[in-house]
């Protein structure tokens, strides 16, 4: 051991030697780094014997810093290029008052690395050859012997990556995840979905029981599968408008494979697209890893964005070719089933079954009311019984679960910033139309907004101020005012009758929550209505989200009719 030890040491020196001749080589044309980089290395080592393994096969930082081993940057050594980084530390409070701590992201490195009595030399480097991704290769060195290369390979060495390699191959509170032409683990997403629970999915209830079963029973079925003589594989297509369920689905399925005594990894498909290689490389990539880690769930949200016309072919000889793709549960989400292509959706053995999520119903729409209930039930603050439940269910017809999600939200935030029931104006709709009639023959009627009739234009040349006649500019100022007071007649009909009549319980009339969930509906639903371009009475388009919505338009108008 002390004499291989001496070996090392004496073979420190030629550290700068490594990176001085690498430098030479990058600043000059070159049609094969990797190799380069190997044969520097050796002749540089003649005593050590040298190991090529990519970082993402076998990754030796995350080993040691997950205990298996230590490694150690030789301090002396400068001749290392890297990025320093910050990064935040600790959960909230924590964060602000701890100034975090710096680490390196490195680009050329070497490290003696301490794995179960052994000492190796590592050298860590990243390059990027013209028209091809960017490479990280571990070079590993251990000192020769007479006894300890076999078949030209170092069994010290061997064993160690054999160790590393398993422990890379396996997701350690992390979800892999495709990006940019190859797959990386993370944490972060771990993070979001390990708390998700299907408690936390208000569905109809057959659909996701279905959906569970679906897809627990893949795998617990194996040999089932294999008893009938069926390729152990599946797809499933989660479809429907946008908001209600798809994407919370899913992180609930990803939560619950993960909790299993067998944990069933989770591969999350951003994009098919990468800077070098195409589309199709890409996808060659993704069912490779997939394969590699089956049985496995294998996520493409957004399918149909995915999978565009070129590579469609290629993509389906992946799903359903030669290959095997035994232990593979697929997962497709869309929000426009029209636009998948035929040979995706209603192909049998490709994506087999396929769960519509629609607008939740009355019931689906009181449980999720429920839902929130609950979670306000040791808030002393907020008045929520039972009974409120189905009444709000009925008031949020139409509403998805991410506009019923905003309604609570912004309901709980009126009522922390202050906002009592009398802040808001909540009438009967009856009441309301009624109202509306009697503030519309107001308009017309009343000196601060008296009837126009057509006006004459005057053909003085002076400023008239009594001949009883209108200049031109006045003429239309009373025909825009005229279009807008019947633009707002419109609209408020249009807007009541979207308004849904709900004969509340006594006892609730005066719900503080109540009447506030009442007035974010009303905003919320010009809102939903906002979002569609439709014309208006006078011709010109209503805007669009983001811009003044109707009923906002439609008090404007009013507004400046009384001046």
């Amino acid at each position: 051991m002390a004499a291989k030890k001496d070996v090392l040491s004496t073979t420190m020196d030629n550290s700068t030697v490594v990176f001085q001749a690498l430098k030479s080589h990058t600043s000059h044309p070159r049609t094969d780094t990797k190799t380069s980089i190997l044969t520097i290395i050796r002749n540089a080592y003649p005593d050590l014997h040298i190991t090529e393994a990519e970082q993402s096969r076998i990754s030796l930082f995350e080993y040691a810093n997950a205990g298996k081993a230590t490694r150690h940057l030789d301090s002396e050594f400068e001749s290392f290029n890297a990025t320093r980084k910050w990064k935040s530390v600790g959960e909230r409070v924590e964060k602000k008052l701890n100034p975090g701590r710096l680490t390196d992201e490195y680009r050329f490195a070497r490290f003696r690395y301490e794995w179960e009595g052994h000492e190796f030399l590592i050298y860590y480097v990243t390059f990027k050859d013209m028209l091809d991704t960017e490479k990280r290769i571990f070079y590993v060195g251990y000192p020769r012997s007479d006894s300890n290369i076999v078949e030209g390979h170092c069994v010290e060495t061997d064993k160690l990556l054999l160790a590393v390699g398993k422990w890379t191959s396996q997701l350690h509170e992390e979800i892999w995840v495709f990006d940019d032409g190859q797959w990386e683990k993370s944490r972060d997403l771990w993070k979001a979905v390990s708390g998700s629970s299907w408690d936390d999915v208000i569905l109809d209830q057959e659909m996701k029981k279905n959906l569970i079963e679906d897809v627990q029973g893949f795998f617990d079925n194996q040999a089932l599968y294999a008893q009938f003589a069926v390729p152990w594989k599946r797809g499933i297509i989660l479809h429907g408008v946008p908001g209600n369920g798809k994407t919370v689905s899913i992180k609930a399925l990803m939560s619950s494979l993960y909790e299993r005594k067998d944990q069933i990894p989770s591969m999350y498909v951003k994009t098919f697209e990468n800077k070098c290689n195409g589309e199709q490389y890409s996808i060659r990539q993704i069912f490779l890893q997939a394969r590699a880690s089956a049985p496995c769930l294998l996520i493409f949200e957004d399918l149909d964005s995915l999978v565009g016309d070129d590579v469609r072919s290629y993509f389906l000889n992946e799903v359903d070719g030669l290959e095997s793709n035994d232990g593979i549960l697929m997962i497709g989400s869309t929000n426009h089933l029209d636009r998948l292509d035929p040979a995706i959706s209603k192909r049998p053995s490709r994506f087999d079954r396929k769960y519509h999520f629609k607008l939740p119903a009355e019931d689906e729409r009181t449980a999720y009311a429920n839902y929130w209930r609950n979670k306000l039930v040791q808030n002393q603050t907020v008045d929520f019984p039972e009974e409120l439940s189905p009444t709000i269910a009925k008031l949020t017809d139409g509403f998805s679960f991410a506009y019923l999600k905003e309604l609570f939200v912004m309901a709980l935030l009126s009522l922390v910033r202050g906002h009592k029931g009398d802040d808001f104006e909540i009438v009967d709709p009856e009441e309301a139309a009624a109202a509306k009639e009697e503030e519309a023959k107001a308009v017309t009627t009343t000196p601060d907004a008296p009837a126009v009739p057509e006006p004459e234009v005057c053909q003085c040349s002076k400023t008239c101020t009594d001949c009883g006649k209108m200049k031109e500019k006045a003429v239309k100022e009373a025909a825009e005012a005229s279009a807008a007071a019947k633009a707002a007649e419109e609209l408020a009909k249009q807007s009541e009758s979207d308004v849904v009549v709900v004969d509340v319980p006594e006892h609730l009339q005066d719900n503080v929550l109540l009447r506030v969930v009442r007035h974010q509906i009303r905003i919320l639903k010009a809102e939903m209505d906002n979002t569609k371009e439709e014309s208006w009475p006078s011709g010109k388009k209503r805007v669009g989200a983001g811009g003044m919505s109707a009923l906002m338009m439609q008090r404007e108008m009013f507004r400046r009719l009384r001046r």
